[in-house]
């Protein structure tokens, strides 16, 4: 059956061509790249063009406005063709028999309805270790769980996991039957950035089928922050202030879909402001207060219910 690998970006057009090129050397033939360019700054179909320009298999669309990832994926979900659709950030090299191994997998769980490959880190040409072999939320915190830290080692490349991995959730890279996609109507757009693909995997593998990472299909994630050399507030995922109104309004409205009451609200009335207190010290540490304060009114806007991505306008 097609898949359809559909590649969200802004701008990143050289490490996009990349990515690109690894879609097309994959060893599963009935495939099609769709990039689905959320307002890039960059002439990213102008670099599409140059380099892909007589392959058929490459396709483009382009977001109304910008609304990060979430809307970008749906775009190009609606010109996707194929029976799998496979979410891939834009920042990553595919394993040429990742595809392949994704649709084996299927194959191997009948009840799946989301699998994603493991995705390594990456950094100078060095793999620095699995990104995570099982996604979770703890539903208390709101905070993430990457399962199997024993095996996050990685000796040799590429290590060979013969094991597939229940998850919730996939970050980076993760393939949806199209059935699945449209019955959980995709991603919800108004999370804007943060949590939406966890809140897509858990609404899939929730109420469609079951999650899994599949040990043998391989991507190399690029866009590893070293913490060595990452600022703090990027190193936490507020790197700028709307991804931090987001991040503090999304945490709520993602805890109150998928958790139950109690824990919902221990989240909405302790948790969530203990973080605006602990992400606002960072940002001002940083001499961003325009951060800190963004994170103050996600926050409180989580509290509020106002969860339209045209709040943090």
């Amino acid at each position: 059956m097609k898949v359809s690998v559909i590649i969200p970006t802004f701008n990143r057009a050289d490490m996009l061509c990349d990515c690109v090129q690894s879609v097309l050397s994959s060893t599963y033939t009935d495939i099609e790249a769709i990039v689905a360019d959320d307002c890039s700054s960059e002439d990213v179909h102008g670099a599409l063009v140059k380099n892909f320009g007589n392959d058929s298999r490459v396709k483009y669309t382009q977001t109304p406005y910008n609304g990060f990832a979430a809307l970008a994926r749906n775009c190009g979900a609606r010109i996707a063709e194929g029976e799998y659709l496979f979410f891939l950030d834009s920042d990553n090299i595919l394993e040429p028999d990742a595809i392949s191994e994704m649709v084996k997998c299927f194959a191997r769980h009948p009840k799946a309805a989301l699998v994603a490959p493991v995705t390594t880190q990456w950094r100078n040409d060095r793999c620095l270790g699995i990104w995570t072999l099982g996604s979770f939320y703890n539903p208390w915190t709101s905070q993430g769980d990457d399962r199997n830290k024993d095996k996050l080692s990685v000796q040799q490349y590429p290590p060979h996991i013969d094991e597939d991995f229940p998850t919730s959730y996939s970050p980076n890279a993760f393939m949806v039957t199209r059935s699945a996609f449209l019955s959980v109507n995709g991603f919800d757009s108004d999370y804007g950035i943060q949590f939406e693909e966890a809140d897509f995997g858990m609404r899939v593998t929730n109420t469609v089928g079951e999650g899994y990472i599949c040990g043998l299909a391989l991507t190399r994630h690029l866009g590893y922050l070293d913490p060595d050399t990452t600022p703090l507030v990027r190193g936490y995922g507020i790197g700028f202030p709307k991804r931090a109104y987001c991040f503090g309004r999304n945490r709520v409205k993602f805890a109150r879909r998928h958790f139950n009451f109690l824990q919902a609200l221990v989240i909405t009335f302790v948790f969530a402001p203990l973080s605006c207190i602990f992400y606002g010290r960072i940002a001002l540490k940083e001499k961003r207060p325009d951060i800190a304060f963004a994170y103050l009114r996600g926050t409180i806007a989580g509290m509020l219910g106002l969860y339209r991505s045209r709040f943090f306008n």
